[in-house]
């Protein structure tokens, strides 16, 4: 399978824009999809002289409204539209050949980037979109690295992840990638983490648009505040074989769950086999249910829960396969 490589520097000269000064926020935008029956995508810098407003090839960069201090399943509030050069106030930064750096600050970006107001832009979201079509075992690599540590105690610093989650389509919620999916910063320069490759859950397969996202978030506050820690995200690909036959797609697929929304109880309509376990976890990636079945679509008891939007996982004794879906609680 060949490999094309999204080289930006010419691409950034290429496609320059020039935003004037007062600019206020732009909307979010939605990339579009690089197609994996072409070959392999794969991300390896981004230039800091990128005009402002661009983006990496089938990539953008979203605001968050605040501050996040917990992984988040929801979109992001704006796209990113400053320099990528710049040393103050929440913002990405173009790191040549050792990718993208993202840095969040107490104080949001300026609306114009400059001066005057500053109407809660923190960072942040980094978003790739890629379309599956007739694709299958889709592969994540990808490397993590503190560029500068966060402030805090030696005992209780400032941490902050950089996570994996992705969707099916342009909307709705985010899902973890499941297994170790985050980069943790280090209180030393430098460290870094290479993950995957990782195969994203069979849902994933032969979708028109499958979108993933690291978002940048505190998992500890630490104890004496300060600044928070720069990270990197580099050394992108993603790899893919192609499907043979539709047969293949449809044994991989959770077909659906009913009623949905549902009440008091809701039943899993999949083609896996009769045995298996079911796994329901809520926004925050927390389990509230875990339970065997052995039955051709099984019925389960949602009297319980909390109103709300779930995830259901399914995994098939038989193979090992994983099916995910959504499931609203009424």
């Amino acid at each position: 399978m060949k490999t094309i490589s999204q080289k930006i520097t010419t691409f950034s000269l290429v496609l320059a824009l020039i935003l004037p000064f007062g600019v206020l926020v732009k909307a979010q935008t939605t990339p579009t999809p690089f197609d994996l029956s072409t070959g392999s995508y794969t991300l390896t810098a981004w230039d800091s002289l990128s005009p402002a407003g661009t983006f990496p090839p089938n990539m953008a960069f979203h605001y968050v409204a605040a501050n996040q201090i917990a992984p988040f399943y929801t979109n992001g509030s704006s796209d990113f539209n400053c320099s990528y050069k710049k040393s103050k106030r929440s913002r990405i930064n173009g790191l040549m050949n050792k990718g993208i750096g993202i840095v969040t600050t107490s104080t949001s970006q300026y609306n114009d980037c400059n001066t005057g107001a500053a109407d809660s832009r923190f960072m942040g979201i980094i978003l790739l979109s890629l379309k599956a079509t007739d694709r299958n075992t889709i592969n994540v690599s990808w490397k993590g690295e503190t560029v500068t540590p966060g402030d805090g105690s030696p005992t209780q610093p400032r941490i902050w992840n950089l996570r994996l989650q992705y969707r099916l389509g342009e909307s709705g919620l985010f899902i973890d990638v499941p297994g170790v999916a985050d980069f943790i910063s280090s209180p030393a320069t430098g460290d870094s983490v290479q993950f995957g490759p990782t195969t994203l859950p069979t849902e994933c397969n032969n979708e028109a648009v499958v979108q993933l996202r690291w978002i940048y978030f505190e998992s500890s506050a630490g104890i004496a505040g300060g600044s928070r820690p720069q990270l990197r995200l580099d050394d992108i690909e993603v790899s893919s074989l192609q499907t043979v036959g539709l047969s293949e797609v449809r044994a991989n697929k959770l077909l659906s769950i009913f009623p949905n929304p549902a009440h008091e109880k809701f039943t899993i309509l999949t083609n896996a086999s009769s045995k298996g376990t079911i796994q329901v976890t809520d926004q925050v990636g927390r389990l509230v249910k875990l339970e065997v079945f052995s039955q051709v679509s099984p019925t389960f008891d949602c009297s319980n829960l909390p109103k709300g939007i779930y995830f259901v996982k399914v995994t098939d004794s038989s193979n090992g396969n994983i099916k995910t879906n959504k499931l609203l609680v009424q």
